[in-house]
C-alpha cells in the first residue's frame, strides 16, 4: 500500500505544475491590458460584449460559461490534442455545461454583490478588497462544487460518492491541489477583472475561464 502524499509536498508540486501556464496567463493579461488601453477594435469589441451580456442577463451568463468552459476547451481539445470524440464525451460536456452554466450565473450574481459592498472603484484598496472575498471566500465554495460534482458524474452518480468528496483525504488530495493551482492562476487574473470597467468583468472572466479549464482538464488527467 503506497504511503499517502504529504499536503506540504502536494501544494508544493501543485504550484510548481502551474508556474509555467501561470506565466503564460499573465503575460496574455498584460496583452490583454495594453491592447484594452491602445487598440480602439479590442475596446469597442469588449464593450459590446458587455453590453450584449447586460442586455441577456442570466441566461447570457449562463450562455457564456457554457461557451468558454466547454465548447472551447472541448473543441480545442478535439482539434489540437487529437482527443477521442464519442458519446461518453458528449454526455460529459453536456453535464459539464449544466454545472458551468449554473456557475457562470452565480459569478453574475456574485460580480453585482461586489458593486453593492465595495462600488465601482478600481483604486488599489477597492480591488484588494474584491480579490480576498473573491478567492478566499467565494471561490473555494464555487470551485470545490464543480469538483465535487465532477468526481459525483465521474462516480457513476452514486450516493456514495458525496461521502467521499467530503472526506478529508479527497480534500487534502484532490480539492487542495487544485485550489492551489486556481489561486496561482486566478489571484492575478480578479486583479485584471477588477481593474476593468463593470460592465467588462464579465466578458474578461470568461476570456480568463477558457485557460483554467484547459489547466483543469491537464490536472485531473495527471
Amino acid at each position: 500500500m503506497n504511503a499517502p502524499i504529504p499536503v506540504l509536498r502536494q501544494v508544493r508540486d501543485a504550484v510548481a505544475a502551474n508556474v509555467r501556464p501561470g506565466l503564460v496567463l499573465w503575460c496574455g493579461l498584460a496583452a490583454l491590458l495594453v491592447s484594452y488601453a491602445f487598440v480602439p477594435a479590442v475596446a469597442q469589441g469588449l464593450a459590446q460584449w458587455g453590453t450584449i451580456k447586460q442586455a441577456g442577463g442570466y441566461a447570457a451568463a449562463f450562455l457564456s460559461y457554457v461557451v468558454f468552459a466547454v465548447v472551447v476547451p472541448e473543441t480545442l481539445s478535439h482539434l489540437v490534442l487529437k482527443e477521442p470524440f464519442n458519446r461518453r464525451v458528449v454526455f460529459n460536456a453536456v453535464f459539464a455545461a449544466l454545472v458551468f452554466g449554473c456557475i457562470g450565473v452565480t459569478v453574475d450574481m456574485f460580480y453585482a454583490l461586489q458593486v453593492v459592498l465595495f462600488g465601482e472603484g478600481n483604486d488599489i484598496f477597492t480591488i484588494a478588497k474584491k480579490v480576498l472575498l473573491d478567492q478566499f471566500v467565494y471561490s473555494p465554495m464555487t470551485n470545490f462544487a464543480v469538483i465535487a460534482m465532477l468526481a459525483w458524474r465521474d462516480d457513476g452518480f452514486r450516493a456514495r460518492s458525496w461521502a467521499r468528496v467530503v472526506s478529508a483525504d479527497f480534500l487534502r488530495s484532490q480539492y487542495l491541489p487544485v485550489l492551489v493551482a486556481l489561486w496561482c492562476v486566478w489571484i492575478p487574473g480578479v486583479m485584471v477583472i477588477y481593474l476593468m470597467p463593470t460592465a467588462l468583468q464579465f466578458p474578461v472572466a470568461s476570456l480568463i475561464l477558457s485557460f483554467w479549464i484547459l489547466i483543469f482538464k491537464f490536472m485531473r488527467r495527471s
